[in-house]
């Protein structure tokens, strides 16, 4: 019970609570101040019809049919309609069912107990609501009714309200107890996931009723971050191994030229050759690193500050130029096909590292004789295309190869790190660039799509 008060849910039943309880009380203030007066204005246009009509007898008749009337009216059997007095100009009582009481001119209200009747009981709560007047020859005509109506009216809403306002917070009350118990059900399911979780249970997930209600939604919400997060850590996982395999060979390798080193003497120029062998195998394993420092500063976003218009034509330019011997020197031809006056706002070393990464990878896995080709348009959309007719890449695979250290040489005997297209990746989603792996039948096509143009 005491953790369902501390709940943040039952604490809003309470809010809710007091807030109807000041609804209810508001309601009845103005409720019964309406009624009050209601009744009051009924009672006394009741008694001034009443005694204008007795006025009438007195002007029409006189003082003694006044009199007679106001004998028959006052001697009704039971309980009487109306409160009469009659009395003359010396103060004595001539008619009437109220024994005493001290003249006065309009409206007075005075408990009944101190106007003795004389004629029915009166309790104290009864309340006298008369007018009274001196007539033209000095008499005094009063004419009265009990308020006692307009009292028990009053006091039923009282109790009505009272009641009202007591269940009002009871069920409030019981609102907040069943929302908190529901609420902590659901916390529960949340706190018991998140240890299962922490206890290394890595594929536990909140239950989701379908409810679409707020904890429904957050249990999705928590779920997909999970979900996110399990991913990231088998990424890290893998990307941990595919570091310590791609690490393990030029680190071998290096270790063992340092320790043939030692063991067999060598001339000058053998401990040269070994030193150098050495740097080349440094050299490969700083270019990984750096490539993966490069990577999480693309993807950290920071380099958006700096985007610019970047002349994308004559990037192409520069890099088909550049690669066009490399080609040449591996049996292969590098061909283009290059709009002009195209600018893209971007940041130009790192537009310059994708498209290069991409011709560089198409050039490395195609066979000698092999045709690339480098393409940028401007047509409906600003594309970049690198295709070859090389083995291709199968379709299977066409996601993942973007992903880090991932490469279709399992044994990874091959030359590389498996970071060329993953830094393409991060390059275009920096600058929300979609890139895709197609089938050139035969060979593959990369089409990097810019999108609409925005400079020109």
């Amino acid at each position: 019970m005491l953790r369902l008060l501390r709940t943040a849910s039952f604490r809003l039943a309470a809010a809710y609570a007091v807030v109807t309880a000041t609804a209810f009380l508001i309601l009845y203030l103005v409720t019964g101040w309406i009624s009050g007066h209601a009744l009051d204005r009924q009672i006394r246009a009741g008694v001034e019809v009443e005694f204008a009509d007795l006025v009438n007898e007195y002007n029409d008749s006189g003082p003694a049919e006044l009199l007679k009337e106001l004998n028959a009216r006052s001697n009704v059997k039971g309980e009487w309609s109306f409160l009469y007095y009659y009395g003359d100009q010396s103060g004595r009582r001539l008619a009437g069912n109220i024994d005493t009481i001290k003249t006065f001119e309009g409206w007075r209200t005075e408990p009944l107990d101190t106007a003795t009747t004389g004629q029915t009981p009166v309790r104290g709560d009864h309340e006298m609501i008369a007018y009274g007047r001196h007539l033209p020859d000095g008499s005094f005509l009063l004419v009265g009714d009990d308020g006692y109506g307009a009292i028990a009216t009053q006091r039923a809403i009282n109790e009505a309200f009272a009641w009202a306002s007591v269940l009002a917070l009871v069920l409030s009350i019981l609102a907040g107890i069943v929302i908190s118990q529901r609420f902590l059900r659901s916390i529960d399911r949340i706190n018991a996931t998140s240890k299962a979780i922490m206890r290394g249970q890595l594929k536990e997930r909140i239950p989701v009723y379908d409810t679409s209600d707020e904890i429904d939604k957050l249990a999705a919400n928590l779920n997909q971050m999970l979900d996110s997060n399990q991913a990231l850590l088998e990424l890290l996982k893998q990307v941990s191994t595919n570091i310590a395999h791609d690490l393990r060979t030029p680190m071998a390798r290096l270790r063992q030229h340092l320790e043939e080193s030692v063991l067999v003497g060598r001339s000058v120029e053998g401990y040269q050759a070994v030193i150098g062998e050495a740097i080349d195998e440094i050299d490969s394993i700083l270019a990984t690193f750096s490539a993966l420092l490069r990577i999480a500063q693309i993807e950290s976003g920071t380099r958006k500050t700096a985007f610019k218009p970047v002349h994308l034509s004559a990037v192409a330019e520069r890099l088909a130029d550049s690669y066009r011997a490399v080609a040449e020197d591996e049996g292969k031809a590098l061909g283009t096909t290059v709009a002009q006056g195209v600018v893209f706002k971007g940041d130009e070393e790192l537009l310059t590292q994708m498209l290069a990464n991409l011709v560089e990878n198409a050039i490395k896995h195609t066979p000698a004789g092999s045709t690339i080709r480098l393409e940028l348009g401007n047509g409906d959309r600003l594309t970049a295309v690198v295709a070859d007719d090389g083995p291709g890449i199968p379709e299977a695979e066409r996601e993942r190869v973007f992903d880090q250290f991932y490469r279709l040489d399992r044994s990874r005997t091959t030359p590389g790190q498996g970071l060329g297209l993953a830094l393409v990746s991060a390059v275009a989603q920096l600058h929300d660039i979609e890139v895709r792996l197609e089938d050139n039948q035969p060979g593959l096509r990369a089409v990097v799509d810019f999108g609409a143009l925005s400079l020109r």
